[in-house]
């Protein structure tokens, strides 16, 4: 059996997309023989796959630049939906309806920290989600509240970290844009995800990194 370094998994469905060797594959959720799904001159990352499962969403430098773009979840083309020119860029969800792509970036014209972007999934201008700096975001079931993760995106680079760029997660549980700091004793906090009533993340304040 051939081994793989397998990163950044996304689940819809019964299908799983996941990062290998700087490419994204695809894989049933029940396990099987995986498909490549792209095949790029550059690194591909930070893949999605929106509720449905139809579609896909991703990071790409295939341009020189990291940049979103999406495509069929079953394979197809991918289209390029942004030109920002950031020097970083991740993909972070999608909108219900599937119709509309969430994502951080840091545009050539900004500062060093990334910010909140969406753009539709067929492209066009992409709009500024006002949130100040973060590198993850993910939304309440019913759209209401709302959940930021600032400095640490990779915890892998940050094990034990405890200075000043170690991981925040801000909440705004009532989505009227009043954002309380979770509070952990000492910890690294970083990838909150907002599934059911409950947020989930990864920290490292009990001394090995693990899901809370």
């Amino acid at each position: 059996m051939e081994q793989g370094y397998y990163r950044q998994p996304t689940i819809a469905g019964d299908r799983i997309a996941f990062v290998c060797e700087d490419e994204i594959w695809s894989v049933a959720a029940q396990g099987g023989t995986a498909s490549r799904l792209t095949v790029s001159s550059g690194a591909c990352s930070s893949p999605r796959l929106s509720p449905d499962g139809r579609f896909l969403a991703f990071v790409s430098t295939d341009d020189g630049t990291p940049e979103v773009y999406a495509m069929p979840a079953a394979g197809g083309r991918a289209e390029r939906l942004t030109f920002l020119g950031a020097s970083s860029a991740a993909v972070t969800g999608w909108s219900d309806d599937g119709e509309t792509i969430f994502f951080v970036a840091n545009p050539s014209t900004w500062e060093r920290a990334p910010r909140a972007f969406s753009v539709a999934r067929t492209g066009g201008t992409p709009r500024e989600l006002h949130l100040g700096h973060c590198h993850a975001l993910s939304f309440a079931p019913d759209g209401k509240g709302l959940v930021l993760g600032r400095n640490a995106i990779d915890p892998a680079r940050w094990k034990r970290y405890r200075g000043g760029t170690s991981g925040e997660i801000w909440i705004d549980a009532g989505g009227d844009g009043t954002f309380e700091k979770l509070r952990l004793p000492d910890g690294n906090p970083v990838s909150p995800m907002w599934i059911g009533d409950r947020i989930f993340f990864l920290a490292d304040h009990e001394g090995i990194g693990n899901i809370y």
